[in-house]
């Protein structure tokens, strides 16, 4: 079946934002009180921040206040993405394959990140080309669950054999992996090159100039 719209992850894929989710992390939960290896760092800032006051909670036997632990990390993240927005957040060639995809696809974007942080990132140009965004806001249950997934299609109007999602992660494979939509792994992000191919990619592109070119030339 034609492909009828490209959906996207943000963080990590369009903007690079993951030292700054990293840093922010790593800021609260030493602030609480906690140390953990860079690894365990890195394996941490793909969880959300109540699972990862949960983590830190479970693994140390010590009660602090989750929702203390998820507003002081959420202020963190959101004082540092605003000290970034105006320079370099977005990977250099994320926005041209937004409006450049856009001329033959609908586009949609699927993140993690709650409404307050997408709203600092996107400029008005660059949100024209995007025909929904779903965020952590918008769904009861957060990637690598289904549901932010379907509720694109759903919006959209597409099955999912109509669409391909693109995303840095393992939580991004496996969400498409448990629906069956065709993933696309871009590298740069949370996940290493070996890790997003567990999820058996049609594609792994280094930038979005390599992912552009596979969608163009590529009958599905």
């Amino acid at each position: 079946m034609k492909i009828k719209a490209i959906l996207t992850d943000l963080d990590g894929t369009l903007i690079d934002s993951i030292p700054l989710i990293m840093a922010s992390d790593k800021e609260a939960i030493e602030h609480f009180g906690f140390k953990v290896s860079h690894q365990e760092l890195r394996d941490l800032s793909q969880m959300h921040s109540r699972e990862i006051a949960f983590h830190l909670m479970d693994t140390t036997k010590r009660v602090i206040d989750l929702f203390a632990f998820i507003n002081y990390r959420r202020r963190t993240f959101l004082k540092l993405l605003k000290e970034r927005k105006h320079k370099d957040l977005w990977w250099p060639d994320a926005k041209w394959f937004l409006k450049e995809t856009a001329k033959g696809f609908k586009i949609g974007v699927i993140t993690g990140s709650r409404k307050m942080f997408v709203k600092e990132v996107f400029d008005a140009q660059t949100k024209k080309s995007v025909k929904t965004i779903i965020t952590s806001d918008d769904v009861q249950h957060k990637k690598p669950d289904i549901e932010p997934l379907l509720l694109a299609l759903k919006k959209l109007k597409l099955r999912k054999s109509e669409v391909i999602f693109i995303g840095d992660s393992e939580q991004d494979g496996l969400m498409c992996q448990r629906l069956g939509v065709k993933f696309i792994a871009k590298e740069g992000g949370i996940s290493t090159e070996h890790e997003l191919r567990k999820y058996n990619p049609v594609f792994v592109g280094k930038n979005f100039s390599e992912i552009k070119s596979f969608i163009d030339n590529t009958h599905f």
